[in-house]
């Protein structure tokens, strides 16, 4: 009557719950269709949703997208973990390889929307600065340029700011974008829906 490995189907069908005490050790890969339950079984406890992947960054405008020569770097790397999303993005355009478009710059292909439910407006993520490398194109009384998530949008705002005082956000033009090599590294963190 002893239940051996030779005894059981390839691919058997449990109906019912398995408990199983002590370590298990699995070597394929395991489905769980409705997500996994850690260190409880609520719906606050289970983990339904896991991705990783590539996106692809591109430059574009508020009011038109712009024409880019060419992109001497463009990388960008995503991992979603239930609503949390950890996107980064690395990209390079040289000093006049923008032409056209029109508004202010905007960084489009975000792998997922922001989250626009619950009365947020601005709290949805935040970046985390590994590498500028900009123009010194200012609007008056800005010095830095800053990267910015809308609650519902699907890009990043390039925006531009005052290091003396943060509350003075405006949106970046792509002509004051162009005015040199426009570098970016770094990953954005933020939830979706």
């Amino acid at each position: 009557d002893a239940v051996t490995g030779a005894k059981i189907e390839n691919n058997p069908t449990i109906a019912g719950n398995l408990g199983v005490n002590g370590i298990t050790t699995s070597t394929g890969t395991i489905v769980a269709s409705s997500g996994v339950a850690i260190g409880g079984t609520g719906a606050a406890n289970t983990i339904d949703d896991y991705e990783e992947g590539t996106w692809t960054a591109t430059l574009g405008g508020t009011g038109g997208d712009p024409t880019v020569s060419s992109y001497s770097y463009n990388s960008g790397h995503y991992t979603k973990i239930g609503r949390q999303v950890f996107a980064h993005i690395y990209m390079r355009i040289e000093a006049g390889g923008i032409s056209g478009g029109s508004g202010d710059g905007i960084i489009k292909g975000l792998p997922f929307t922001a989250k626009s439910t619950g009365n947020i407006s601005n709290g949805i993520g935040g970046w985390i600065e590994n590498y500028w490398s900009t123009s010194t194109s200012f609007s008056s009384g800005r010095n830095f340029p800053a990267l910015y998530l809308a609650a519902g949008s699907n890009y990043i705002g390039i925006w531009q700011k005052s290091t003396n005082n943060p509350t003075q956000y405006t949106g970046w033009s792509l002509g004051q974008i162009d005015d040199a090599a426009f570098l970016v590294g770094g990953v954005l963190v933020y939830m979706t829906a």
